[in-house]
């Protein structure tokens, strides 16, 4: 049976009426959902709190709502009176249930969740719907425009787009007159780190006087490519301990053997007791340890980059101002756009043979964390503050709304 089968057909009565339902697809848009939340949730007081349904159409996404409500602490969760469910499927009438069980004032989609039942069943119900993040790729866009005459009926009210191309697009399903721009809420999730003069400046399980590189989030199909730059940076530094971060951690004795075959020492993280010897890799095989490494870090390799896979998360070593090298392929973080290579927050490699020359060159020109900071902080800036557009449109059509009904 498909996973939450009881909320998605409704045999779990929705909870209703409730102010706002906010739907996101799954674990990424869920965090921004729960970003939205938090800063709602910061802005009622608890007298008076919003009722909200929080939907997602995956576990993960589930998982990740659940997760930022739990870290919310009592004050701020009592502004809220949250309900976490699947969402319904997109069926004609079981939408139409579901509208007229929860009877929202406001609907709320985040990115690109486009769905026929839904946007029907909402104005059938005269509930507007508010697209946040939104983003629209030109694939999508080939294939929407197909139906122009049904989003300019039944779309959303408005939209909130992250780029003007995305703006363009959403205006020609929509009308430009409902469509308007954003910064994009992903950047309000990253925080540079201060640094303190006390904390450790190296891993308990390193010996101090050895450079440090971490590669992280390394998918397998860059095996080959990883192999060679490891092998590369070692022959050329005996004295560097290479952190190494596979993506899916199931293959960590995999690339132990692997890594032995080439002569090179490498033992697991769970199995270390002592510091790392220098001229070795440490090899994590334990979860949920790699954004907090980063911080020990003199470089960083953030992976499934070199191949095309997509890339990961290379924000994560930035923030705490570790020179931070990616490969070409980095499509899934394409919303960063182009900028921070150009500023040179970010080094972009082509390949294998470039990544170790441009990792070695780092250990040898170290700059200062405290500069690139201030730096990170310098880009950030200007395009940080989404969320709090998105609060206030959404107080903003609550208010004008109640008013409505009052009238």
């Amino acid at each position: 049976m498909t996973l939450g089968w009881e909320e998605r057909t409704l045999t779990k009565p929705l909870p209703g009426p409730v102010d706002i339902w906010i739907q996101s697809a799954s674990g990424g848009e869920s965090m921004l959902s729960g970003m939205v939340l938090t800063q709602l949730a910061k802005a009622t007081k608890a007298d008076t709190p919003l009722s909200i349904l929080a939907t997602a159409g995956t576990k993960q996404g589930i998982d990740s709502l659940h997760k930022v409500w739990g870290q919310l602490d009592s004050t701020t969760q009592s502004a809220l009176q949250l309900t976490i469910r699947y969402f319904p499927l997109d069926a004609p009438a079981t939408m139409a249930r579901a509208f007229a069980a929860t009877r929202p004032q406001l609907a709320v989609i985040v990115e690109t969740e486009l769905w026929p039942g839904y946007f029907m069943a909402a104005q059938q119900a005269q509930v507007p719907v508010l697209l946040i993040n939104g983003r629209m790729s030109e694939k999508s866009f080939r294939s929407y425009r197909l139906f122009r005459t049904f989003f300019m009926q039944y779309g959303p009210k408005r939209v909130l787009a992250i780029s003007e191309e995305d703006r363009s697009r959403f205006a020609y399903l929509l009308g430009p007159e409902r469509v308007t721009t954003l910064n994009n809420l992903k950047f309000d999730r990253i925080h540079p780190k201060e640094l303190s003069s006390t904390a450790p400046t190296h891993h308990p399980l390193l010996a101090e006087p050895s450079p440090f590189i971490v590669l992280g989030s390394i998918r397998q199909k860059e095996k080959a490519k990883i192999l060679a730059t490891i092998y590369a940076i070692l022959q050329e530094r005996k004295d560097i301990v290479i952190g190494l971060f596979p993506k899916h951690i199931e293959w960590a004795d995999d690339w132990v053997a692997s890594l032995a075959q080439q002569g090179i020492s490498a033992q697991k993280r769970s199995t270390t007791k002592t510091p790392a010897p220098p001229c070795s890799v440490l090899v994590w095989d334990t979860f949920g340890e790699l954004a907090e490494t980063y911080q020990y870090a003199d470089a960083a390799f953030v992976g499934g980059s070199l191949v095309s896979q997509g890339g990961q998360n290379f924000l994560e070593p930035l923030a705490f101002g570790v020179p931070t090298i990616i490969g070409p392929h980095w499509d899934n973080f394409s919303w960063v756009g182009r900028d921070i290579v150009k500023s040179g927050l970010v080094r972009e490699v082509s390949d294998e043979v470039e990544l170790s020359r441009v990792l070695l060159s780092a250990l040898k020109r170290p700059s200062s964390r405290d500069a690139t900071l201030a730096l990170v902080r310098d880009y950030l800036h200007p395009r940080q503050g989404g969320t709090n557009v998105v609060c206030k449109e959404i107080l903003s059509i609550l208010s004008s709304t109640t008013k409505r009904m009052h009238a």
